[in-house]
């Protein structure tokens, strides 16, 4: 593996176990077993790091967001596209357990940030209308538009909303309960259909837990 992928790779690591605020780049060197100098000659310090981080991130969402045209043609597609949002996001937790904090001391990434919520918003605007089209879900208009805020709030806070309540949760469990959640948002409007859709959201939440 190169150096500079090493140090992103154990920078990520040290992050989200640890917090990125606490870690300086000294710190980052210390877990890299490797001297401050070698670390600068890669990384001129920490926030060229983090934005070599952000860079990964925004990259895979990019491809995985751009998978919702004409992806999800059901409610259990719409399950794992949200399940594979999640986990990319997980991956990369340390931006989002607290992204106005993160935002205020990167300013260079808060565009970026608005970047990837506005590709968010339209993955779900996408996943929307085609399960509209489909006639899975029946949407008034004058609902949509809260309807996609909530849904975006909840793929944007979930971590900071977990960290508040003690961030007890393992990844794996965290992640089942938050799409649980995001699904839930859309069973009012599924008509008589709702209640078979949510008996198989609780099934495979039940299913994926004991996995």
């Amino acid at each position: 593996m190169k150096t500079r992928d090493r140090i992103l790779d154990v920078s990520l690591n040290l992050f989200n176990s640890e917090g990125e605020a606490k870690q300086t780049a000294v710190d980052i060197a210390n877990a890299l077993d490797m001297s401050p100098g070698n670390l600068y000659y890669h990384f001129k310090g920490k926030e060229p790091i983090i934005e070599a981080l952000f860079d990964r991130f925004e990259e895979e969402m990019q491809i995985i967001l751009g998978g919702s045209h004409g992806a999800v043609t059901s409610i259990e597609d719409n399950w794992v596209f949200i399940y594979i949002i999640l986990e990319e996001i997980y991956d990369f937790r340390f931006f989002y357990r607290n992204v106005g904090d993160m935002m205020e001391r990167y300013p260079a990434l808060a565009s970026r940030f608005r970047k990837v919520l506005a590709m968010k918003r339209q993955a779900i605007e996408n996943v929307l209308n085609q399960l509209e089209k489909r006639d899975l879900i029946e949407l008034d208009r004058r609902l949509r538009g809260p309807l996609l805020q909530q849904m975006l709030s909840t793929l944007t806070f979930w971590l900071s909303h977990d960290l508040i309540e003690g961030g007890e949760r393992d990844g794996p469990t965290l992640i089942h309960d938050t799409v649980l959640q995001f699904m839930l948002l859309a069973v009012p409007y599924m008509g008589a259909a709702g209640d078979e859709a949510l008996r198989g959201m609780l099934e495979r939440r039940r299913e994926l837990s004991d996995a």
